[in-house]
Order: C-alpha cells, then structure tokens, then sequence
C-alpha cells in the first residue's frame, strides 16, 4: 500500500481515537461531578440527621443533670432506699424524653452502680440492688470521670456487650455521661444514659439510593454503616482486612485529612463524598464519624459501558467520513502532483541551464581577473627589471668599495687608535650587511613577479636570534624614535624551518611601517613581537598607535596604496609584505586595526 494511503487510513484512525478518549475522558468528569453532587446531598441529610439527633442528647443529660442535682441529691432522703427508688422513678419518667433510651443508670464516684433501669421496647425494669455492678473499669466511666463538670462526655458509636457478649440481634449504641455534684461542687456520682440507635441507623440506611450508597466509618475506618450489611462491626470480632481503610486506602488517607465535604476518586475510578460529624458542630469531645457515599460499582461499570459504546459508534462513523474525505482530497493532491512535477521538470531544465551560464561567466570573470593580474604583475615585473637592473651596477660599485675598505683595514688599523677601528670596522660591516639586504630585496621581488612558489633558502633556524638580528639594523632609526619602545616576547628555544630572510624582510618592514604610520612625531608607544608554535607558526606585530583607517583596511594589500605620499612612500610596503608571505612562505596574513592600534599576524604552516 502507497505510503499516502497509509497515512489517509491511519490518521484518521489516530484521531478518532484520540478524539474517543477526550470524549470519554470529558463524559466521566461530568458523570462523577453529577454523582458527586448527588453524594454530597446524601452526606449532608445524614451528617444533618447524625447531629440533631446526637444534639438531642446532649441537651437530655444536660437536662436529666440539672434535675437530679437539684431536686434528688442522697441528702435530701432520709435513707439509701428511699433515695434510690426516688431515682428509679425519675429514671422511669425521664426515659420517655428519647425514644433512643436503652439504659439509665447512676454510677457511684468509685464506679459502682447505684440505681439502674433497663429499658425493653415498652417496658422499663428497675434492676434489683444485687444485680448491680462496678463499672470502675469501662471506658466510659473512665472517661465521664474525667470530662469537665456540665459536659457530656460521648463515648464511641458501638454495639451493646453484656457480660462480655455482643448482644444479638445488633444494638447500636452510644452512651452519654454527665457528672453529678451537691451543693459544695464535690462529685456524688455520673449519670450514665445508653441510647439504642438502631432506628437512626435504618434511618441513615433508607437514605441510599440506587446509585450512591450512604456509609459511616468510624475514625479508624472500620465500617459501622455499610452498603452491604455483612461488613458491618467486623472489626470487632478481629477483622481488619475487611475495613474501609484496607479496601480503599488511598481513599481513606483523604478522608482521613479532611474535616468539611471532599470529593474523592476512589482506585477505579468511582466517586466517593466524604463529611465529618461533629456533634452540635465544636470538635473537644466529640468523636469524629466519617459520612461516606460511593457511587455503587455495578452502576459505574454500565455507565462506562454505555459511554465507551456510544464514544465507540461516534468514532467509528466519524473516521469513516474522515478517511472517505482524505481520499477525496488525497485524489486531488495527486492530480495536482502530477502537474506540479510536469512544471518542476521544466524549471529543473530551465535552472541547468542557467546554472551552465552563471558558471561560465564566473570562469570569464575568473579569467579576466588573472589577465588583469598578470598584466599588472607583468607590468611591476617589467618596472623592478628595469630598477634592478639600474641598481645592481652601483650596489657593485658600493660592494666593491667596501670589499676595499675592508682590505685597507690592516694598514690604516695601524695609523688609528682603537676606537677609530673599531668604528671603522662596525661602520664597513653595517654597510655591507644593509648592502645585502637590498639585494635579497631586489632579487625577492623578482622571484614575486616571477610567481615562484617555493624559496630554495629554507632552513631550521633560532626565531629569537632571527628577529634580533633584523631589528639591529634598525637602532639608528629607532636612536632617532627614543619615545617608541619595541618589545620582543619569544621564548628562547624556539625554532622554526622556513626561509629566514624573507621572513626577516617581513618583519622588518612592518616594524618600519608602525614606525612611519602609527605615531606622529613625539608620541609615545609601543611595538610588540610575539611568535609562537600552534597548530601553524604564529608570529604577531602590534602597536598601540593611532591605527589604519577604515577606509583603507580592504585595500592595504594592493600596490601603491598608502596615506603617506607626500612622504615619499610608494605604497608598495605591505603589498610585498603580503607577497612574500603568500607566495614565498606559503603562509597567510591577517590584519585588525581599530583607534586603539594595529596587530599584523602571520601564520606560516609547519
């Protein structure tokens, strides 16, 4: 299959599946933000119900306290009897205030019970004095004990245990307790009222509805009210696994931290409500319970399944449309293709052509370039012939002279002291050594309008000693200069092999010309010579004077250029500077100036 076909089919393959699972994505967010908001209804009519009526008992034992503190303290009946069955009757009277009331009973300061009724359905039973027991050791004495005076201390929903069992069918219980003083605000004992709260939880129960269930965990997450009822309290015969918190413990740990309605999304994906019961809405006392509505699992999988086989429907009818488009247009691409391939041939040809045409001009322009150049160096050739020609006879006149002075040296030594000797002698050496300079001179720019390649004086050599004999001749200038002073920075046992007098003439002739262009007179400044071995040979010239204008840096290496023709400078400096170290040295050389200074740096290959 053509790769374009591929790509028709496939595409719209890709994006209808991404477009699937957005769509699918989006749908869920707005199934669990509608039973979410179903969930946080159910919480808030459960914690509203859970409060009132944990409320309601509070103000009972508040109630109940008042009346027994006021009206049947033990000092005010003439014996123990008569006071107890003042008591029981009370009791009798007061269950009626609560249809919750399981149990009323009197517990001395050391946990002993001293009246007790026990209520069944209709029916109140006023325990014989026998049957009374020490509940020194419950928790809820302990705790009831230790609550502040005129509070109600709330113990933990749990199930009702008598003589150690769990009493069956489930008794649903809580126990509130509220302690008891005289007049002179010493405790005479704690009023201890259990409340069967079976009917608040059928209650709670009634609440569910067919997609989201109404559970309450206890602060440990261990169910008291669950969705299936086999889960309930299981953790009071040993089972934790079965708990809340193990089931669902990413859950849980968010419950855990909230204490207002929070909205969860529980492993697979379902949402969870959660809302923590306060009693009368304060914190000190009153035990947490977590209200937890679920959305039920088999009505979250047929949620899913109806929007993965709707999102799957959409889907495939739009990919069908996407790829018969894609065709269509795929259709016409090609047709358009076509033609455009028919055109770019065309243009293909037209372009060789014109590209023939473009080289062939840049050959003539080429070959124009190098006639002129040669026509040029032809000329200079023809100019340093004849100059060479002129100056080699009297250079041989001097070289002759000096061949004879040198030979009078004996004899004139003799009629002359010392001194004058030796200044004849340096005088006669500082001649014929300028004198041979100018003969490389002339014969090096020969060989330059000649186009020689190689130099046949190559040899290893001291670059240190090389630049301090070329800058030797150079002191009666430089006597003349004493304001410029000329630095060398070369190490001492660097070597290199090259020609050594073109390379001298090139530095040579660029210290000259920092000295006749860089500074006007009287000015201070320096030259610096560096060299140093790199990857090439290196060697710099630099000044700090006033620089080369802009104006000429593109043009300072052609001949007859220079700024100093009243002078009486040629311009031919740096043109045969940059000559002899392109042709002869086989180098290159590159040039920066600004108004700060010039530096002229060689690079000659090794």
């Amino acid at each position: 299959m053509k790769r374009p076909l591929v790509i028709i089919y496939l595409v719209p393959l890709l994006l209808t599946a991404l477009l699937g699972c957005i769509a699918f994505q989006f749908w869920q967010t707005q199934l669990r933000d509608e039973m979410h908001y179903g969930q946080a209804e159910l919480v808030n009519r459960g914690a509203a119900l859970m409060s009132r009526e944990l409320g309601h008992i509070q103000q009972i034992m508040e109630y109940m306290g008042d009346e027994l503190e006021a009206n049947l303290l033990p000092s005010s009946f003439p014996n123990q009897e008569a006071w107890r069955l003042a008591v029981a009757k009370y009791f009798m009277r007061a269950r009626g205030l609560s249809d919750y009331v399981s149990q009323v009973r009197w517990l001395a300061p050391n946990g002993q019970e001293q009246v007790r009724v026990n209520v069944y359905e209709h029916n109140v039973e006023l325990v014989p004095t026998a049957e009374l027991q020490n509940k020194a050791n419950r928790y809820y004495f302990t705790e009831g004990m230790a609550s502040p005076k005129h509070t109600v201390a709330l113990t933990p929903i749990d199930l009702n245990i008598e003589n150690g069992n769990i009493v069956r069918p489930y008794e649903v219980t809580i126990r509130a307790s509220i302690k008891l003083q005289d007049s002179q605000q010493q405790t005479i004992g704690l009023l201890v009222v259990n409340y069967n709260l079976n009917n608040l939880f059928a209650r709670l129960r009634s609440l569910q509805t067919a997609d989201n269930t109404l559970e309450i965990v206890n602060s440990k997450g261990q169910w008291l009210l669950a969705a299936r009822p086999e889960l309930e309290w299981l953790h009071l015969y040993g089972d934790i696994l079965s708990s809340f918190a193990n089931m669902y413990p990413d859950g849980w740990q968010q419950i855990d931290r909230s204490r207002s309605l929070q909205p969860i999304r529980l492993e697979d994906g379902r949402p969870l409500s959660s809302m923590a019961v306060l009693v009368d809405e304060e914190v000190v006392l009153a035990p947490y319970y977590y209200f937890v509505s679920q959305t039920r699992p088999e009505v979250w999988r047929q949620e899913l399944f109806f929007a993965m086989l709707l999102v799957i429907i959409v889907a495939t009818v739009s990919g069908t449309l996407l790829t018969v488009f894609g065709l269509l247009i795929w259709r016409n691409i090609s047709q358009r293709k076509q033609n455009l391939e028919h055109i770019a041939a065309e243009k293909s040809a037209l372009e060789a052509t014109q590209l023939k045409l473009t080289e062939a001009n840049k050959m003539l322009i080429s070959l124009q370039d190098e006639l002129v150049e040669k026509g040029r160096l032809s000329s200079l050739g023809l100019m340093v012939s004849g100059v060479g020609h002129e100056l080699n006879t009297p250079l041989g006149g001097i070289r002759l002279c000096l061949s004879s002075l040198q030979h009078l040296k004996p004899s004139i030594a003799a009629h002359v002291d010392s001194k004058t000797a030796e200044a004849y002698e340096s005088s006669t050496n500082l001649a014929l050594q300028n004198l041979n300079r100018a003969s490389d001179v002339i014969e090096q720019f020969k060989r330059i309008t000649q186009q020689k390649q190689l130099y046949s004086d190559n040899a290893l050599f001291n670059v240190k000693d090389m630049i301090d004999d070329t800058l030797s001749p150079l002191k009666p200038v430089l006597s003349k200069r004493p304001e410029i002073h000329i630095e060398v920075v070369v190490e001492p046992e660097l070597v290199l092999s090259s020609s050594q007098s073109v390379l001298s003439q090139v530095l040579q002739n660029l210290v000259l010309n920092a000295l006749d262009h860089a500074f006007s007179n009287g000015q201070t400044g320096n030259i610096r010579v560096t060299a140093k071995q790199e990857e090439e040979f290196v060697i710099e010239i630099s000044d700090d004077g006033a620089g080369i204008p802009v104006a000429l840096l593109d043009s300072i290496w052609e001949p007859f250029v220079t700024t100093s023709r009243g002078a009486k400078h040629s311009g031919l400096g740096l043109y045969m500077v940059h000559q002899w170290v392109t042709r002869l040295l086989q180098g290159r050389i590159e040039v920066r100036s600004n108004e700060t200074g010039t530096r002229f740096t060689i690079f000659i290959p090794t």
